[in-house]
């Protein structure tokens, strides 16, 4: 998990810390709709996969996210 939420902090320009598994767009400004495109990208290239226009469009939180990834079997380890 701090994995996932590195790779998000380093793209919104925002401290890990800050995030939360509730954090998304709605409460995270700099999250807005290239930021959106440029988490799935990164996603899609650290865990080696391919999500879906209608799964990128579900995802309005971390834990969306997370939720989309374990869904195509990638563990993510809470630390």
């Amino acid at each position: 998990m701090k994995q996932l939420l590195e790779l998000i902090a380093n793209i919104i320009n925002v401290p890990a810390s800050k995030l939360t598994l509730e954090s998304g767009p709605a409460n995270i400004p700099a999250w807005d709709s290239l930021a959106h495109i440029g988490i799935m990208a990164a996603v899609e290239q650290t865990y080696d996969l391919q999500l879906t226009m209608p799964e990128m469009l579900a995802i309005k939180t971390v834990a969306d996210l997370r939720r989309a990834l374990e869904k195509r079997s990638v563990t993510l380890v809470d630390e």
